[in-house]
């Protein structure tokens, strides 16, 4: 007697995410799925490949996924990316244009926008009908790290499947694998990333150990009791919110990691394996005043506070 067929892993790169993985699964074994999705989690935690992934098992029906999709290459599979800050109202339209042809090789057309949070309510609205009425074969997927920020008449026509952080030993064997990286080297980047892959991986670049540096520069300024040091920190911390909010989170591990040692924590409780350079000297008031501040600073920056006021304010909030 034969058994059931085995199901096919339609996810295969996707790390960790056992939610959002039942959730995607069972709608192609059931072949119920969504007209439109919302894909929702931090960065880096692998909606963009759940995404792609989804798109090349629509397409592929009974047959194996093609490769095209994951490389971004395939006709029927469009990946859109806001053109500046955010997705204009004549971007929207153009992909509108495009999304009423018809698909070039199967029987679907799928796309995805990523950073969908993007949005803004003109363009939302004229996506609206589209994501209302998709029409037979054609799947529309939102990518965004801030789900409150999605109109909620687009996020409520679509199915929403939420990603999460991953976890340390997820995100360990991944940059062991795919990165080489070592053990002690993999727990450091795991804590400062937050479980997210494409940051531990860019703290690996130039520019993303340039960063932490930066964020050590702020504790050796406070160490030295230099509320000059402070304000020039707070003055070359430079004006693109989305690295202020990357920055920000690393200079909260950092502290958290000199908090833990100040308080004589068990080796265990520490995330780090290297410690932070600079501050070991700070009282443990500063350090436990700023890990309430910091975050301050980073929800202030998220709704669009004045940049060079909010930064201000943190350097004066680390008078010792």
């Amino acid at each position: 007697m034969s058994g059931a067929p085995a199901t096919v892993d339609h996810f295969p790169r996707l790390k960790g995410q056992v939610f959002a993985r039942r959730v995607l699964q069972a709608g192609l074994d059931a072949d119920r799925n969504a007209s439109a999705y919302l894909f929702h989690g931090p960065p880096g935690c692998g909606k963009k490949t759940a995404a792609l992934d989804l798109a090349g098992a629509l397409l592929a029906g009974p047959g194996p996924v093609d490769g095209r999709v994951a490389r971004g290459a395939h006709p029927d599979v469009r990946v859109y990316s806001p053109t500046g800050s955010v997705f204009k109202v004549e971007q929207v339209r153009g992909l509108l244009k495009d999304a009423s042809l018809r698909p070039f090789e199967g029987g679907r057309r799928v796309f995805i926008l990523d950073r969908a949070e993007t949005l803004n309510e003109s363009s939302a609205n004229a996506l609206l009908k589209s994501i209302e009425e998709p029409g037979l074969g054609f799947t529309w997927i939102l990518v965004s790290t801030q789900r409150a920020r999605i109109l909620p008449t687009i996020a409520s026509r679509c199915q929403a499947v939420r990603f999460h952080p991953l976890d340390d030993a997820t995100l360990k064997a991944v940059l062991a694998d795919e990165l080489k990286v070592g053990e002690l080297e993999a727990r450091d980047l795991a804590a400062l990333s937050g479980g997210s892959v494409r940051l531990a991986a860019w703290l690996r670049t130039e520019d993303g150990k340039a960063l932490l540096a930066q964020a050590e520069g702020f504790i050796e300024a406070v160490a030295a009791g230099s509320l000059v040091g402070r304000l020039d920190w707070a003055a070359g911390a430079g004006e693109d919110r989305r690295e202020l909010d990357t920055l920000l989170g690393l200079l909260w591990v950092l502290l958290r990691e000199r908090w833990a040692e100040a308080k004589d924590l068990p080796a265990g409780l520490r995330l780090m394996n290297q410690p932070p350079r600079h501050g070991k000297s700070l009282p443990l008031g500063v350090l436990e005043r700023l890990l309430v501040t910091v975050p301050r600073a980073q929800a202030d920056l998220g709704r669009n506070a004045n940049v060079a006021l909010t930064l201000d304010a943190l350097a004066l909030a680390a008078e010792r």
